[in-house]
């Protein structure tokens, strides 16, 4: 009893967070320490605050869930992350695994280049947008608020002089009706 509960309230330190990434969503990775070493797959989803990776077709673990007619027994495999210290990206021309190193194009971009081939890794493409080109082309709708409207003061604050003016007024007819109470002695 008392371990489980040494267990509960026992001290892990924070995980520190890596500053600089080369994996990022799309790549092509090989695992190179664990059950699955020498397996490569793609990154599909990139955890920073965890320091870990989802790859496709790697790490994978039995999860149970509740019964459906679309799983088999309530038993569904599923890929687990794995740190990122334990994946390498895989050069593209010789289809092995490699470090990579920080280069500069002439026209100033930043792109990282294979240690042992030297040829360029290219970041892969998302087919999300970012969010200025999600919105480039979008057109005002019926229910948009035409920026002239939306831009123009409506409010002017509050008028503070005729707040007083209306308060005085209040203590004016209350001091009314107390001169005509008579308070006996």
């Amino acid at each position: 009893m008392l371990q489980r509960l040494s267990r509960l309230f026992s001290f892990t330190p924070k995980q520190v967070v890596f500053k600089d990434w080369n994996i990022v969503r799309g790549d092509k990775v090989e695992v190179i320490s664990g059950k699955d070493k020498g397996k490569q797959g793609t990154v599909l989803m990139v955890k920073r605050k965890f320091n870990t990776v989802i790859v496709s077709g790697v790490n994978y673990k039995v999860k149970h869930m509740k019964y459906h007619d679309r799983l088999d027994n309530g038993k569904v495999r599923k890929e687990f992350p794995l740190h990122v210290s334990n994946v390498m990206l895989v050069d593209p021309e010789t289809g092995k695994r490699t470090r990579t190193r920080d280069g500069f194009l002439e026209t100033g971009e930043k792109v990282r280049i294979a240690k042992k081939s030297g040829a360029m890794i290219p970041k892969p493409v998302w087919n999300e947008l970012t969010y200025k080109e999600r919105h480039k082309n979008i057109k005002d709708g019926p229910k948009d608020t035409p920026p002239e409207i939306a831009l123009k003061q409506t409010y002017e604050g509050i008028n503070k002089e005729a707040i007083k003016a209306e308060f005085e007024k209040w203590v004016a007819e209350r001091e009314k009706e107390a001169a005509w109470l008579i308070f006996p002695e």
